[in-house]
């Protein structure tokens, strides 16, 4: 979540100033409007075409951080099943482990009758 508020306020920091494609811009529109002989009055197309550049970017970044974000959910949600699971092993173990016990003690009381009677 804070990753995402961030990048919100990257974005919004974006659409309040120039970012550096369309900065880029301005200065190859200046540099035309200088080389014709002319003002430049600003928003010329260089510099147009890199805000266009800088919003596509920042929605790119934002993309990135969106899968990036599900592919962390992905994975501690893979991550818990495998606690579940491995619960579940847990607990099929300690039956196991007791019905052997008990198997064990019964034949071990086998055993001792069986001594017994042959005494």
């Amino acid at each position: 979540m804070i990753s995402r508020s961030l990048l919100l306020m990257a974005v919004l920091g974006l659409a309040a100033c120039d970012g550096p494609h369309e900065r880029a811009g301005k200065k190859q529109d200046e540099a035309a409007a200088t080389a014709a002989g002319m003002d430049y009055t600003g928003s010329g197309p260089a510099e147009r075409a890199g805000e266009v550049q800088d919003k596509a970017d920042a929605a790119a970044a934002e993309a990135r951080d969106a899968s990036a974000d599900a592919l962390k959910a992905d994975a501690r949600n893979l991550e818990r099943q495998a606690d579940v699971e491995a619960e579940k092993l847990e607990a099929r173990a300690d039956q196991l482990r007791d019905a052997a016990e008990k198997k064990a003690d019964g034949l071990k009381r086998e055993a001792d009758q069986l001594r017994k009677t042959a005494q």
